[in-house]
């Protein structure tokens, strides 16, 4: 019997269309995931796509989304004989229940399987085509597909099926199982916020029932080079997550009824039960009574009741509760878990809880416009009560505008029970300006409004369909192409239906351009819709069913004169915006797509590098007369300028960049002329009469206007704002020379555009470029002083100090002067700002913040104190009396140091929630290291060559982690590298050209920051706090305000090396020239009580150091170094200051096993190697064990 129905479900699938259309679905998909290079879904980088990794990825990613195919197959073979049914004619035979349905299971569950190769044979052929960037592709070899398939999907579709075969036994519903698969589809998507957490990695690995978590587990930290070559092993936790699932799964099928028959007794359902009680009373009928009234006064409690019945149809329903349930759950996972940077999320303002909302809901939304639009339209016809209910003196437009604002209220519904949670989580949390109107405006303006129209096309994609299936495919068919369209050069909102540009809310600038730029393209887009709802209504199914081609002969009728006219002017209107908006964005100001955009960087480059090498000058003096007009995002500069060669070479020609935003600039020299400007290149060409002499210098002025104007699609400046402006010189003037900056990186669109490889920077022994700052050619020590004028409620802000302020035409005037040089990188503000002042040690500190904001002045204020006080002693004196904090809007996330001012983003410190002791401090710590910039990098500059940014980067993350760690103590640095140690080994984990040593580090911020940061407290730990701090002091004595040359981190290391011993130097090299790993774990441990009280501990610790070249690949060095052996009364990750440290020293360990004996004064209940995260080991993991 098993054979049996295992061959009858094969046969019965393989005669079905939807088994080869399915499969030729997921062939699609994965062949061009892999033929096309705009669709990706695993890999990426250097990563090859017929590697086993991106066939591991790709397999498990369309695993979940094959999870409705499980429904339709193997759901359908649950539910089919009730469906038919032919339950009572099939059990009437003496049929073994567990042959006979479980053969049922394993046939269905095999067409699955059948199915799915398509997937892995789609990529295996995809990779022989010939179009395909053939340096994309490793050696072909057809086990990776074969074992990725056995190990990964075969086991994955075992358990999906499982379960879903048992939910069909107990719901025999097709509906409750689609209902269900897109319950589990939208939890798994929003589970992956905590399942990212680096705290629940590991649990999260071990239940996923997809196993992509726990692919993605064991694969966090591989190199390029394994990825390349790898299979993931069937062991850890891998097999962990299999044989769970495997136990679940044959639990799930034990209790779904394989062991017996169903019952086949029908009972009624409580409405059916109430219905038969009831009796059927008819109202008497008196005809005098009977009254006629005018047709037109009937309309609208028509139109009520209708609309009411709608709404009850979908909101007082088992699947929309479950809607409503979900919405509520995937908010308040998320909110409740501090999962924001370092752990430490922000304070619950309304600005992040509508994003939360809008996150959270917008997958609800397409699966509500997808199907209830699908239900609503067709559930007369579907019911049988079709023929009835169109007999009813109703027009047509109160059956369709009632079945369109019940849709509407649907969403508007979820929408609301988001809102209701976050303000519930505020209130919490104690925030209690809940700013109603940003609700309001935000989630039904901006968020509902354009889904409104979407639904409206849903409901037209529904009236000209056949059945409510095909409609559904239409609109999922249109959805999924949105999702590319971009890649086909149509990712203007002009293309995309309902959509608008949007650059983000933010308390201090509040909508900026959004509400005008939003209304325009909804009038666009609404009258579109209007032209859709009038049609849909026109070709609404009334009556008998007529084939679309009849409704459409009759659209004219059925419209009339005024619906005509509405038609008429909604595509006047649609025009009209339409063409408007098209004027704005692609005439006015230049939209260009991405691919667009990457071809100008390539032309770019192949036009202007021979130009590289020309002489360039340099800034020297600058005086600027800066006039900002906010509310305008105008910008009007007259710069007061004086260059210098610093070139052995006579400057001939200089090329300039226009910068952004500017289409009116003059660079006035006596005896230069500017060209006119290449419009496609935004270049000129500054030609000298007399060329300029090594060592001369030469004046001149610059004036700019840079202004936004009109509508923008893309390219929204959020560099002059209405509150909150932002703006550095290299955004604001134009740049000389060749800009080596927009150079195409990724080396295959560098390959098809035919470009030679390129260096991501200056190799380090390179001394042509060390009397180069690394901020770039212009980036030399300059005299500055700017006025600056600005609207008049605001505060204008630029580094030095401020001379003299006054008011003149409604405006208000700033004058500053820097009493010493500075970096040529200078920065703008303006904005309406609170200010909190004090004074430390002859400094002035200020901070300029929103007045919604003032969590965290204090904190800020604190660690600037504390920073200036350790680094004048450790490193030298602060060369500012002034450090200036200004916030600004968080359309970009950073803060930023330049001399003695620092801008801040209201993202990343204006907001952090700091009130849990327990967090790491990342306002304290963001402040101490833009405050530490002052010596590394304003004082202490580098030369433009690889390695540059460990000077300024590196050295800032020492210098404030040092301060945390006065403040905070060793326990929360220790939490802190444990996420500065993941970053950096997830970052080279996705290295796109290959990985450096420290030493030579090329703007890879996970090498010179994360990295840096390990390096460094390294150091100290080997070197301790005074050695390492009286190097650094020597190197700053040595290079502060030095050009001649600039400092490299051959200089550095030099430094670091003085004053230690062989051994330390050696060390100190390895960290820096190296890529250096290891392999630490504790293998053993046991605790014997010995007679005088004392615990006697013997270790037996397993010791590896390994070295790996740029693309990963690893050779283990002999070992032979000091490691601490940490042993604890609590778990190391619950440690306070020095509490609960029973035994912290270092010990020699040595390749190999290391057996250690320890006699404890208390009883342990921890112990670790390297416990305080000094050396990069790759799995942390097993360095701490419980006795």
């Amino acid at each position: 019997m098993f054979a049996l129905m295992t061959r009858f479900e094969l046969r019965y699938y393989l005669r079905q269309p939807s088994f080869y259309v399915v499969s030729l679905l997921l062939f699609l998909v994965s062949f061009l995931s892999v033929a096309s290079d705009n669709v990706t879904i695993g890999g990426g980088g250097e990563v090859f796509k017929n590697g086993p990794f991106s066939i591991g990825q790709t397999l498990l990613i369309l695993s979940i989304f094959a999870m409705f195919l499980v429904v339709n197959f193997v759901g359908s073979s649950a539910v089919r004989n009730q469906q038919h049914q032919m339950e009572e004619l099939i059990y009437s035979k003496p049929v073994s229940p567990f042959a006979y349905q479980f053969g049922r299971f394993f046939g269905s569950y095999l067409v699955v399987l059948l199915v799915y190769i398509a997937v892995p044979l789609g990529m295996l052929l995809a990779s022989f085509m010939p179009w395909v960037d053939a340096s994309r592709f490793g050696p072909t070899d057809l086990s990776f597909y074969a074992y990725n398939y056995l190990v990964l999907s075969v086991p994955s579709f075992f358990i999906i099926s499982a379960l879903f075969y048992a939910i069909a036994a107990r719901f025999r519903s097709m509906m409750a199982l689609y209902l269900i698969a897109v319950v589990l589809l939208v939890l798994y998507m929003v589970s992956g916020s905590v399942a990212s957490s680096p705290e629940y990695r590991s649990v999260s690995a071990l239940l996923d029932p997809f196993g992509l978590r726990t692919f993605l587990d064991v694969t966090r930290y591989w190199t390029i080079q394994e990825k390349n070559t790898l299979l993931v092993g069937f062991e850890g936790v891998l097999l962990q997550n299999r044989l769970l699932w495997l136990a679940i799964a044959l639990i799930l099928l034990a209790f779904s009824g394989l062991f017996k028959l169903p019952s086949l007794d029908r009972k009624d359902s409580k409405k059916a039960k109430k219905a038969k009680k009831a009796e059927l009373k008819l109202p008497e009928l008196s005809l005098q009574n009977l009254q006629k009234k005018a047709f037109s006064t009937t309309l609208l409690p028509a139109f009520w009741v209708r609309l009411k019945f709608e709404v009850k149809q979908v909101l007082f329903t088992a699947p929309f509760i479950i809607l409503g349930l979900i919405t509520v759950a995937q908010l308040i996972g998320p909110l409740f878990a501090d999962f924001g940077w370092y752990g430490t999320s922000n304070w619950p303002l309304t600005q992040t809880m509508v994003d939360h909302v809008m996150g959270s809901v917008s997958l609800l939304m397409i699966i509500v416009i997808v199907y209830y639009g699908a239900e609503v339209v067709w559930r007369e016809r579907n019911s049988g009560m079709g023929d009835i209910i169109d007999t009813m003196p109703v027009p047509n437009l109160t059956f369709w505008t009632a079945k369109l604002l019940a849709m509407v209220l649907v969403m508007a519904t979820l929408i609301v029970l988001g809102v209701l949670t976050t303000m519930g989580y505020q209130l919490i949390k104690g925030i209690e300006d809940f700013e109603l109107t940003q609700y309001l405006i935000r989630l039904g303006y901006f968020f509902l409004l354009p889904f409104m129209m979407s639904a409206v096309l849903a409901f037209f994609l529904q009236v000209l369909s056949p059945n409510k299936f095909v409609g559904m495919g239409l609109f999922v068919g249109y959805f999924l192409s949105t999702l590319v369209m971009a890649s086909w050069g149509l990712g203007h909102s002009l293309y995309n239906f309902s959509s608008s540009p949007f650059i983000g809310f933010s308390d201090l600038n509040q909508y900026a351009t959004n509400l005008s730029t939003h209304s325009v393209y909804m009038l666009y887009w609404g009258a579109i819709s209007t032209v859709l709802f009038v049609l849909g209504y026109g070709l609404y199914h009334r009556g008998p069913l007529q084939s679309l081609k009849v409704r459409w002969s009759k659209l004219g009728y059925h419209l009339g004169k005024a619906g005509k006219a509405v038609i008429a002017v909604s595509l006047l209107v649609a025009v009209a915006t339409g063409g408007f908006i098209y004027q704005q964005t692609m005439v006015l100001n230049n939209y260009i797509t991405t691919d667009e955009m990457t071809d100008l960087q390539a032309e770019y480059e192949k036009e202007y590098i021979q130009f590289a090498t020309l002489p360039a000058l340099v800034t020297t003096d600058v005086k600027a007369q800066i006039d900002l007009f906010p509310s305008e995002q105008k910008v009007v500069a007259l710069m007061q300028m004086q260059w210098q060669n610093k070139s052995a070479l006579p400057v001939e020609k200089v090329l300039v960049n226009w910068p952004e935003n500017t289409e009116q600039m003059a660079v006035m020299i006596e005896g230069a002329s500017l060209s006119e400007k290449d419009v496609k290149f935004r270049t000129s060409w500054l030609t000298f009469s007399t060329a300029v002499a090594p060592g001369a210098t030469v004046e001149g002025v610059i004036e700019l206007t840079r202004e936004s104007k009109g509508l923008r699609e893309t390219g929204f400046d959020s560099v002059v704002v209405e509150n909150g402006t932002f703006i550095n010189n290299w955004e604001l003037l134009p740049t000389f020379g060749y800009r080596e900056a927009v150079e195409l990186q990724d080396r295959h669109e560098r390959l098809k555009r035919d470009l030679e490889p390129n260096e991501r920077a200056n190799k380090l022994e390179d001394s042509s470029f060390y009397t180069q700052n690394f901020f770039g050619p212009d980036g030399d020590f300059i005299q500055f002083e700017a006025t600056i004028s600005t609207e008049a409620d605001q505060v204008a802000l630029t580094p030095g100090y401020l001379q003299k302020q006054w008011q003149q035409d409604g405006r208000n005037y700033f004058s500053y002067k820097m009493d010493q040089p500075m970096v040529n990188f200078y920065s703008i503000s303006s904005g309406r700002y609170e200010v909190k002042k004090a004074e430390h040690n002859g400094v002035a500190i200020e901070v300029y913040y929103h007045k919604g904001h003032p969590w965290n002045i204090d904190r800020m204020v604190e660690s600037v104190k504390d920073s200036i006080d350790y680094f004048s002693a450790a490193f030298g004196p602060y060369q500012h009396k002034q450090l200036r904090i200004i916030e600004f809007p968080g359309y970009r996330s950073f803060a930023q140091s330049f001399a003695n001012t620092v801008p801040y983003s209201e993202l990343i410190g204006f907001i952090t929630d700091l009130r849990d002791a327990e967090n790491i401090d990342p306002v304290y710590y963001v402040t101490a290291h833009e405050v530490a910039h002052q010596w590394w990098g304003h004082q202490v500059g580098a030369a433009n060559v690889q390695g540059s940014a460990v000077i300024s980067e590196s050295l800032s993350q020492y210098a404030a982690l040092m301060v945390m760690e006065k403040k905070y103590g060793a326990d929360k640095i220790r939490k802190f590298l444990k996420h500065e140690l993941d970053r950096y080994l997830q970052g080279r984990s996705a290295e796109r050209l290959g990985e450096q040593p420290l030493l030579r580090s090329e703007g890879q911020g996970y090498i010179h920051y994360q990295k840096g940061s390990v390096v460094m407290m390294a150091i100290k730990d080997r070197l301790g706090e005074d050695r390492l701090n009286a190097n650094l002091k020597a190197f700053n004595e040595r290079y502060r305000y030095r050009n001649d040359p600039f400092p490299t981190t051959l200089d550095l290391v030099s430094y670091l090396g003085q004053n230690t011993t062989t051994e330390e130097k050696a060390f100190i090299d390895d960290l820096f020239n190296n890529i250096t790993l290891y392999d630490l774990r504790v293998k053993d441990a046991k605790v014997t009580e010995l007679a005088d009280g004392k615990f006697q501990l013997n270790l037996v610790l397993h010791a590896d150091k390994l070295v790996a070249d740029e693309k990963g690949v690893e050779t283990i060095q002999p070992l032979a170094e000091q490691i601490d052996i940490g042993v604890f009364s609590v778990d190391p990750d619950q440690t306070s200051g020095e509490s609960g440290v029973i035994y912290l020293k270092k010990h020699q360990l040595t390749s190999g096993e290391n057996s250690i004996e320890l006699v404890l004064d208390q009883k342990p209940l921890y112990v670790g190697v390297d416990p305080f995260v000094r050396l990069i080991d790759r799995d942390g993991a097993d360095n701490i064990r419980k006795l």
